[in-house]
Formats: structure tokens, C-alpha cells, sequence
């Protein structure tokens, strides 16, 4: 889901996300009504039971 230009201190600037990530983020927080660090964690923790060495995108709505 994302390349890593640079990395800081466990946040996702740096990171290049492709557009099917984005739109599927946004479409698992539509379903599930999670704020965007809940799902951030949720997903990473999907990727991480599934042993897919992933980070999800932070979207930042306001």
C-alpha cells in the first residue's frame, strides 16, 4: 500500500500512498464510522495479522 520515501517517528510523512489505497481507506471508514486514528490502527493491525509487512495511509479530513 505505501513506499517509503522517508520515515518519521512512526507517522506516514514521506510515505507515497497509490490511489486505490486512499480510495479504500476511505471506503473501510465509511463503513465502519472510525475516526481516522482508529482506523489507521485498525488497519495496520490487519496488515499485521496477516504478516504483510504494509503501513495504512493517515488521511487527514477536516
Amino acid at each position: 500500500m505505501c513506499h517509503c520515501l522517508k520515515h518519521h517517528d512512526h507517522c506516514c510523512r514521506g510515505f507515497i500512498f497509490s490511489d486505490t489505497a486512499i480510495e479504500t481507506e476511505l471506503m473501510v471508514k465509511g463503513i465502519f464510522k472510525l475516526p481516522p486514528h482508529v482506523l489507521q490502527c485498525f488497519l495496520n493491525s490487519v496488515f499485521t495479522l496477516m504478516n504483510v509487512p504494509l503501513k495504512s495511509p493517515t488521511i487527514h479530513l477536516h
